[in-house]
């Protein structure tokens, strides 16, 4: 399950927020969240089932009780989720508020703040490998195409090319 979508629900948020300070029974979890948003234990037990289906929280039995705690899996999957959400913002198209101008990341060209600068007074290069700045070969000739062909021998040749060399 996605973490937002475990962490949609206030009572679920309730739920985090307490086992932040430490591990805690589902009895002590139900008797307070139970009666903050006025559910039952089956209710917050549903509600600990899919904080843990989130791998958000996890259980572990002693006796009679269950002890539920935070798990750091969950957290840094949260974190990675929000960094994915912060990535979207930042190329997002259209209207910035902040800004008052029209945002449009695609036709910027891309800031590479983590790659080391090479060279001095050396531009924006992206796009200059790979294309073509010359006429293919004998482009007058359609039957070559793009790519060099090698020359076909000569049928009245032929002998020579099929001669063993001395």
């Amino acid at each position: 399950m996605h973490p937002f979508a475990a962490l949609s629900e206030p009572a679920r948020r309730r739920i985090i927020e307490i086992l932040a300070s430490g591990e805690h029974t589902a009895g002590e979890l139900a008797h307070v969240v139970g009666a903050e948003f006025r559910i039952t234990r089956t209710a917050v037990s549903k509600h600990l089932r899919v904080l843990r289906d989130a791998q958000l929280v996890d259980v572990r039995a002693e006796l009679q009780w269950r002890w539920y705690r935070l798990t750091s899996d969950g957290f840094e999957t949260l974190e990675y989720e929000v960094h994915e959400l912060r990535e979207k913002w930042v190329r997002r198209v259209g209207w910035d508020s902040e800004h008052h101008r029209d945002h449009d990341s695609l036709a910027e060209p891309p800031t590479y703040a983590s790659v080391p600068f090479k060279g001095a007074g050396r531009g924006y290069r992206r796009g200059r490998r790979g294309k073509q700045t010359e006429p293919p070969p004998r482009a007058s000739e359609p039957d070559l195409g793009l790519y060099p062909v090698y020359p076909v021998p000569d049928p009245s040749r032929l002998e020579e090319w099929q001669r063993p060399p001395p």
